[in-house]
């Protein structure tokens, strides 16, 4: 599959989330999104002065639900359902409502070893999601890095076979 195929691919199954996609999908879609991110924001920190303005969140929005198809489509792959992809989201969504401001958390749990951060309350409770959401994301990546799984699963035929 070419990187062409791949980004094609990834917008014309942007609302399907049953069947299965290769690795070779997932990750040349996977560095169309984060490639193309970095070079909308040069360019609208070129232009406008500011990066994460207005051009940034519009290709965010126009690549959020055919990244999470093909991520979804990609566990189900290696046989694991695609709502796994949707934990360390969750833990995102969870420590916000626990403290209001996840980053503003993280950067304290990072910096806490060096005395500069608060440590208890809620800044604790976060931090601990914190690493638990690093954890569950690097999961993530180790599923997606794996070898399609064999034959036909729950979720359809291997692609390669079609």
């Amino acid at each position: 599959m070419t990187r062409t195929q791949a980004i094609v691919n990834g917008f014309r199954n942007a609302f399907t989330f049953s069947g299965r996609s290769r690795r070779p999908e997932y990750w040349l879609f996977f560095a169309f999104v984060f490639g193309g991110a970095g070079i909308v924001s040069v360019l609208e920190l070129a232009i406008r002065g500011t990066t994460g303005g207005i051009v940034l969140r519009a290709f965010q929005i126009a690549v959020f639900v055919p990244f999470l198809a093909v991520g979804w489509r990609r566990l189900q792959d290696t046989g694991r359902p695609g709502w796994f992809l949707l934990v360390p989201s969750a833990i995102v969504v969870a420590s916000t409502f626990v403290s209001g401001s996840v980053f503003q958390h993280m950067l304290g749990l990072v910096l806490s070893p060096f005395g500069l951060g608060v440590r208890g309350g809620p800044d604790g409770i976060v931090g601990g999601m914190s690493i638990v959401q690093i954890l569950a994301g690097l999961v993530i990546v180790y599923w997606m890095s794996r070898p399609s799984q064999r034959g036909p699963n729950t979720y359809g035929p291997e692609p390669r076979v079609q």
